[in-house]
């Protein structure tokens, strides 16, 4: 779907006064991807990387993005093409300051995806997809094929990588939310031997095992406070809504009804008390037709106020992420 060139900006740019929110743009005429950050009412844009199909490398508007504890820097899955293959696209998780400069590769991060910043920021979760064919020449098997995710830990300050999850075939974890005292990783879980759907599960970082909150649901985020998450449950017929649940997994409430629409990536405001996420609307747009998400949303967490807030004729907005730190609390909409 998707691939990043560094912004304009230098160490000496002018930022915005925070709080600020992170989102991809996708304008579909011209073909152009963008990493912004804007403020809580959508405006003062301003852009971190990305650009025309020659900008490298582009961000991966489905791969949730990540600040810093501090809200110093964002980190986001992109795309780059390698210089000896040129048809050979890959993934690779890199890291911009919140002024645009200083945009590099973190290593060990080939075929990343939804880098997930731990609290104290010094490691980073993300996920690593492994998709082989199956194939048979003349009779014989040549390759068995496999299908498979599992989420690793990077530790920056060191450089080195662990693996959290197994590799196994039809068995996929995607990473997106530490806990706010960094002892457990939400994620996505869809494994075939269990069930079709997917599973929202709190994974232990001392053990590896994983608990599941619900019996279905995906992308989980916790609340600042942790005591809350926000996923997505898809209904039959009426599309994916908002959710919100204990962390323990008890006390489930539904926070949007749209049918012919569905919500993905929610990102929580620091106050705990806004959620902003993206809207895709299923039929009877231009943005639809397109392929694209038709615009940015915003929510009091107790489901009251749910308003536009970013939205352009042909244009997408995904993976929005709230500037996280003291002093940059929004808190709630006022309507």
């Amino acid at each position: 779907m998707l691939a990043l060139l560094v912004a304009a900006g230098t160490a000496s740019a002018i930022v915005p006064e925070s709080p600020r929110l992170a989102v991809v743009r996708l304008d579909a005429k011209p073909l152009r991807l963008e990493l912004l950050s804007v403020d809580p009412s959508g405006a003062l844009k301003m852009r971190l990387a990305g650009g025309s199909p020659r900008s490298a490398p582009w961000p991966d508007f489905f791969s949730p993005l990540s600040w810093s504890p501090d809200g110093s820097q964002i980190a986001f899955s992109a795309f780059v093409v390698r210089k000896r293959r040129k048809e050979e696209v890959r993934s690779r998780i890199f890291t911009v300051n919140a002024d645009g400069s200083d945009l590099h590769a973190l290593p060990l991060t080939k075929g990343a995806y939804g880098p997930v910043f731990s609290p104290d920021g010094h490691s980073l979760a993300f996920t690593r997809f492994r998709r082989r064919p199956y194939v048979v020449v003349n009779g014989k098997v040549k390759h068995r094929g496999f299908q498979g995710a599992s989420i690793w830990i990077l530790d920056l300050e060191t450089g080195t990588a662990r693996q959290l999850t197994p590799w196994r075939y039809g068995l996929e974890y995607l990473s997106s939310s530490f806990s706010p005292d960094g002892s457990t990783l939400l994620a996505t879980r869809l494994d075939n031997r269990r069930t079709d759907k997917f599973e929202p599960v709190a994974i232990s970082l001392a053990t590896g095992g994983a608990t599941r909150l619900l019996v279905d649901g995906l992308l989980p985020v916790y609340s600042p406070d942790g005591s809350r998450v926000v996923l997505v449950r898809e209904t039959t017929n009426e599309g994916a809504d908002l959710y919100i649940v204990g962390a323990d997994g008890a006390s489930i409430r539904r926070l949007t009804r749209t049918p012919d629409r569905d919500e993905f990536f929610a990102s929580w405001d620091p106050s705990g008390e806004r959620l902003v996420y993206m809207r895709f609307s299923s039929r009877d747009s231009e943005s639809a037709s397109e392929g694209i998400g038709d615009a940015l949303m915003q929510i009091n967490a107790d489901g009251t106020c749910n308003t536009k807030l970013l939205s352009e004729r042909g244009v997408g907005f995904y993976v929005p992420a709230w500037q996280p730190g003291p002093g940059r609390e929004v808190g709630r909409i006022l309507c």
